[in-house]
């Protein structure tokens, strides 16, 4: 009866003290796509990805119903770094819907005007400036902004302290009138936040810097991704042994999950102890890096196999170069290419499970192998030339005696000049569980194997290969058909041995691969890129910077007259492609099974023209 009685009295103090409304939510991953539209159109940073922020607590007064529900006010405001705008996960601050969109339209316009040179202005007089010149280069948008004004100042609490009010006050005015001068100084942090300005005082890059991650050797452990609206906040601490050994203590002293959890667990025999769960319920994560002797270390470090079981190194000290965009510079010879190939492969045939749909694949491009075109003015031919004989009819009356010409027309066949190139991601995460019997490195292997029956069919010059890297030093390419080999059994063999590895240095594999395409002289020349994700490594090649340098590799293919595709099966594909490929270069394969059959379809799309 007890337990019964609290819980509706939490339930009613919580709903009695609650700020937002539920019903008219507006999620961010529901408006992202168009977010990141208008973002770009209001001229902003083209390369930020748009991400949920995370949650800060603020040290404003809470009126007497959010102290006793326990409600601590919690901020999520918008701002940007180098790499990505951190908008809120959701918003449900006012009772209408369209407002609260209008909220996240604003935002972007506001980020994407915001002028670094202002940040030496005091917290207020910054604001307003950013306000006027947002909508000083939108007008349209004064009445959003107005409206979002009135709304958040009907919304606001007075405090009981009389210099707060003075300061909250003032703080008013600058809302509801940005290019009214205030003279008085403001702490953002004193007073309750203002969700319609850009944080005032944004986590500095150098803070978040995220550090390169343990390497464990059970590269091929499953991975649990913690979904939210909100991004967890962290603090580096030292790793401390006292959670090891023996329990020679009382339970009372115990660490609870408050205090410790081992989320990233490198050894098998560590048990998932409700890790997940513990990680929805942390505030903020303390994250140390685990020291020990050489034989401990060398356990957790080591992730390459021994040099017996390792992939034949076929050729090194191949380098490319790489874009530093912070720099706006491209480092020549920055990244080194190592031609590799499975040590365990052997010849092979087709699989029995593609051999049915093989067939189906090469019977229909077995018709488009050839291109069909019409020889006119020909002396004989399977039909007559209407053109040809009413020319020459027109200059028999004419009085022209020299009208002999073919009057005949035939049709001939030529083979479609093209080379085509498909370079498929071979990163760790291809190793990720499609269904209960297949993999994604599965479904691209079937589909290597379909898409080189399909190409031999044409008759098409074509060459695949394969890409995986670890550092820019070991970015490892594997040809796994040359343009002058023909697809034999030990091509199907090459197919069959490609395995996991590693991450996704897209731009060092594209780089060579565009060389390898610049030696076709064909008319045509097509690199696919067959990926599950956006490019990454475990140096700094994560974020803005793999996505700049891979959209220079692609802008320097297309100069070269190659034209790049990608097939992708990432279904957050749509937040970064357009910017590598552009709106027309890419298609997004929502089922990973249907893989396989698709390939072979959209290459004939793509190449039906040529």
């Amino acid at each position: 009866m007890e337990e019964a009685v609290g819980k509706l009295w939490h339930r009613w103090i919580s709903r009695a003290a609650q700020v937002e409304y539920p019903n008219s939510r507006v999620e961010l991953k529901s408006v992202q796509k168009k977010l990141a539209l208008y973002f770009h159109a209001f001229g902003g940073k083209p390369g930020l990805a748009i991400k949920p922020g995370s949650k800060e607590m603020w040290q404003a007064r809470r009126t007497l119903l959010e102290k006793i529900a326990g409600r601590e006010w919690q901020a999520q405001l918008c701002w940007a770094d180098e790499e990505s705008l951190y908008l809120p996960g959701s918003i449900a601050l006012f009772n209408d819907r369209e407002l609260n969109e209008q909220l996240y339209l604003w935002l972007a316009a506001l980020a994407a005007t915001d002028d670094h040179q202002l940040q030496a202005l005091p917290w207020l007089d910054r604001c307003q400036q950013q306000v006027i010149s947002t909508l000083l280069r939108w007008p349209g948008l004064s009445k959003v902004y107005q409206r979002l004004a009135k709304a958040h100042i009907e919304q606001r609490h007075w405090q009981n302290s009389h210099a707060l009010n003075k300061a909250e006050t003032a703080l008013r005015r600058a809302i509801l009138q940005p290019d009214l001068q205030i003279k008085q100084d403001v702490d953002p942090h004193l007073l309750e936040p203002v969700p319609i300005w850009l944080h005032p005082l944004p986590p500095s890059t150098q803070q978040r810097q995220r550090e390169a991650a343990p390497e464990i050797e059970n590269l091929s452990a499953e991975v649990t991704e913690i979904e939210g609206d909100h991004q967890r906040k962290a603090k580096r601490v030292e790793h401390s042994k006292d959670d090891q050994g023996l329990l020679a203590f009382r339970l009372e002293s115990l660490f609870s999950w408050a205090e410790f959890a081992n989320v990233d667990r490198p050894q098998e025999d560590d048990e998932d102890l409700g890790a997940e769960k513990a990680a929805n319920d942390l505030d903020e994560f303390a994250v140390s890096s685990q020291s020990g002797h050489v034989k401990k270390r060398l356990k957790f470090d080591l992730d390459l196999p021994s040099s017996d079981y390792d992939d034949i190194t076929l050729k090194t000290g191949i380098t490319t170069p790489e874009w530093d965009y912070k720099k706006r510079v491209l480092v020549e010879d920055h990244c080194h290419i190592e031609l590799m190939r499975t040590q365990l492969q052997e010849a092979k045939e087709l699989p029995a499970h593609l051999r049915k749909p093989a067939r189906q694949i090469r019977a229909f491009f077995e018709m488009l192998a050839l291109n069909r075109t019409w020889l006119r003015q020909q002396p004989q031919g399977s039909e007559i030339d209407l053109d040809a004989y009413l020319d020459a009819l027109t200059r028999w009356r004419l009085g022209q005696k020299d009208t002999a010409m073919g009057l005949f027309k035939e049709i001939r066949r030529h083979h479609r000049d093209l080379s085509c190139l498909l370079l498929a991601d071979l990163s760790l995460s291809t190793d990720a569980a499609v269904n209960d019997h297949q993999k994604v490195i599965d479904v691209i292997r079937d589909g290597l194997f379909l898409m080189s029956e399909a190409m031999q069919a044409t008759g098409d010059r074509f060459a695949m290969a394969g890409f995986s890297s670890k550092h820019r030093h070991m970015v490892r390419y594997y040809p796994l058909k040359d343009f002058n080999e023909t697809l034999s059994p030990i091509v199907r063999g090459r197919i069959q041995s490609v395995k996991p590895g590693f991450y996704t240095r897209m731009g060092a594999a594209i780089r060579y691969a565009t060389r390898t395409l610049e030696t076709e002289h064909s008319a045509h020349r097509l690199l696919l890129l067959l990926s599950d994700g956006k490019p990454n490594d475990i140096d700094r090649y994560d974020g803005r910077y793999g996505i700049e340098d891979t959209r220079t590799a692609i802008q320097e293919a297309t100069s070269k007259g190659i034209l790049p595709f990608c097939i992708t099966i990432d279904n957050r594909a749509n937040e970064y492609l357009p910017y590598l490929f552009g709106h027309k270069q890419y298609v997004v394969i929502r089922n990973a099974k249907q893989l396989p059959q698709q390939l072979p379809l959209i290459y004939a799309r793509l190449t039906e023209s040529l």
